[in-house]
């Protein structure tokens, strides 16, 4: 009786494993599947912006990128090179704490639900702060904008899309941003406060005296040769 036990639990065991590997099998594949509708979505709008004109970044680059978020993210030399420029992708809208007229999101190369449900790899994740509040939608979308990578330990994305366009593309036109440091950022703002007259330094009459100026002498006059 207790041998006949023993065997119906196992028979009962092996049946529950077959059981389950068929359901596991079937969930990678039902999402295998739908990775590929998503990504033909993605590379649809993508061919659309191209002959546009548009120069887009593509997630195969994003893929590139190594670490996690306790060590930090290692970039390919690529990826570097556009750090601080403006770039377009194409990607699905998932949301961060916003659910509506939303300002901050996270852009993926597939959609996702919940990010602590699916847990997607940090490299896959760029955050985007949009210029203008937009609605989730689930389609993808453009995102034009300035890129920013977060380099060091436990950024809570490695990248960043700054003042971005939603659903809007932007030129790069060969510009570089002109960055202004503290020092001088204090200085002009307290001098030109001075010059309209919104600073009590302009309380006294008295003229800071102007430098003295270079001493020039007039050419000595050309003798005439005899």
């Amino acid at each position: 009786m207790r041998k006949r036990s023993k065997r119906d639990l196992l028979t009962l065991l092996g049946l529950v494993i077959i059981v389950a590997g068929i359901i596991g099998v079937n969930g990678y594949m039902r999402r295998a599947g739908m990775r590929e509708y998503f990504d033909k979505m993605r590379a649809e709008l993508e061919a659309k912006h191209r002959e546009e004109g548009v120069s887009l970044i593509y997630w195969d680059l994003m893929q590139q990128v190594v670490g996690r978020r306790k060590t930090g993210a290692t970039f390919p030399e690529e990826l570097k090179k556009l750090d601080g420029r403006l770039v377009n992708i194409v990607g699905f809208m998932a949301a961060i704490d916003q659910f509506r007229e939303v300002q901050e999101f996270m852009l993926m190369p597939i959609p996702l639900t919940c990010y602590f449900c699916d847990a997607p790899p940090m490299r896959d994740i760029i955050e985007v702060k949009l210029e203008k509040p937009a609605n989730m939608i689930n389609e993808p979308v453009l995102i034009g904008g300035r890129l920013r990578l977060h380099e060091g330990e436990k950024p809570l994305f490695f990248y960043t899309i700054e003042e971005a366009k939603w659903n809007e593309a932007v030129s790069e036109e060969e510009t570089t941003e002109k960055l202004i440091d503290q020092q001088h950022r204090l200085h002009l703002i307290e001098g030109f406060k001075e010059l309209r007259g919104e600073s009590p330094l302009l309380d006294t009459d008295e003229e800071d005296p102007l430098l003295p100026g270079y001493d020039i002498q007039a050419p000595a006059p050309e003798t005439e040769s005899p």
